[in-house]
């Protein structure tokens, strides 16, 4: 046996007084739809079908009353003992990859930028307060080491190379 179909609630505002637009009133109609509260509100005030404002509100519980009908519709009766099965599909979600790929290269990209970023600032702070500055000491020193190694002033040329063609690089993409 199928349990009833639950109704919905409808609040319709009205002008009692057409002269008067701030003067409203609100009734409350419970109805299978929309159309059908308004019939019943033009039953009720038959004077209002002359009137040309009205406002019919549907409160959010007439969702959880909709779900509720849906799921009274989807029971099988007991009437000729017939049992039906209702099959649901979802629908996976389809995964990218160079999508992910794309989002691992924005995320290194940034930090890298960041990190290329607070370089100057450690450096700056070094030149102005001293050794003992933040980690500015470390990052002097391996500086330092990169030019050594790269042999004095060929190394700043090619450290400035590098930071170029990296900065244009990443600028492009």
């Amino acid at each position: 046996m199928n349990p009833k179909k639950k109704l919905k609630t409808y609040n319709i505002t009205y002008r009692p007084d057409a002269n008067n637009r701030y003067n409203t009133e609100t009734v409350t109609y419970k109805a299978d739809d929309m159309k059908a509260a308004e019939r019943m509100f033009y039953k009720d005030h038959p004077e209002q079908k002359e009137q040309h404002y009205l406002e019919i509100h549907s409160p959010l519980e007439n969702y959880a009353i909709d779900a509720e009908n849906e799921k009274i519709a989807e029971t099988p009766t007991d009437n000729n003992n017939t049992t039906t099965t209702t099959t649901t599909t979802t629908t996976m979600k389809k995964f990218n990859i160079l999508n992910t790929f794309k989002i691992v290269n924005e995320y290194v990209y940034h930090i890298t930028m960041l990190i290329v970023g607070i370089i100057p600032l450690l450096l700056l702070g070094v030149i102005l307060f001293g050794d003992n500055f933040f980690l500015g000491n470390v990052v002097v020193f391996n500086i330092q080491n990169i030019l050594d190694s790269m042999g004095g002033f060929v190394g700043i040329i090619t450290l400035i190379l590098i930071v170029t063609v990296f900065h244009n690089f990443y600028k492009k993409n």
